[in-house]
């Protein structure tokens, strides 16, 4: 198999899971190390190297996901039927797992970058968002390849409140922005059926001598 093959394969082992056990195929050494690795060579502009990722796991990893629920539940003005919903569904796909891994970008190295490139200020988010993106995918594919299964959620991303919520008891600096937040567990049913659009219509091809 060629080495393109075979990343490939790691690609299409990525799917979302949101039945998940509070189990894990790695021993917590080897999960710090997984995501230690993705961190160090995950590409970022300018080598800024922003991208931040906290582990959180057991009980705290409850926690962070109650005290979720308790932030979004302000945003249901009292609507008793989506509350029990979105209960269950925080219950049952997040909370259920073995625990968290929240991705940050650090806001003071991207001013710092923005201050020595004026001219590219604007661009600087932009390019935040690639990075955080990538790292993020990395991660959820190295998941994947060692029997783990992860959703992507983005609660603290448009929520000030879930934002605080996911800073608060882990002494992180103040410029550190919570981008996305990765529960992971040993899943306890197979994915969902994925259907996909005409790839043609996707990819145009323009090859030139």
């Amino acid at each position: 198999m060629s080495g393109s093959a075979a990343f490939l394969d790691a690609v299409e082992s990525r799917r979302t899971s949101y039945a998940l056990t509070a189990k894990s195929t790695l021993s917590d050494n080897d999960l710090k190390a997984l995501v230690e690795r993705a961190v160090k060579h995950t590409p970022s502009a300018f080598n800024s190297q922003s991208g931040r990722v906290v582990i959180i796991t057991g009980q705290r990893h409850q926690q962070l996901w109650d005290a979720t629920y308790d932030a979004y539940k302000k945003t249901l003005s009292g609507n008793t039927q989506q509350e029990e919903f979105f209960r269950n569904k925080i219950d049952s796909q997040y909370k259920s797992g073995y625990g968290t891994i929240l991705f940050y970008e650090d806001q003071a190295v991207l001013n710092a970058m923005s201050a020595k490139n004026p001219a590219l200020a604007q661009a600087f988010p932009i390019w935040s968002e690639n990075s955080t993106g990538m790292l993020q995918y990395i991660v959820w594919t190295a998941l994947a390849k060692e029997g783990l299964g992860a959703s992507l959620q983005h609660y603290a991303a448009y929520s000030p409140e879930i934002q605080t919520v996911v800073s608060v008891g882990l002494d992180l600096p103040a410029a550190w922005k919570c981008t996305a937040m990765m529960p992971f567990g040993v899943p306890s049913a197979g994915p969902r059926e994925k259907e996909f659009q005409p790839i043609e219509d996707r990819v145009k091809t323009i090859f030139s001598a």
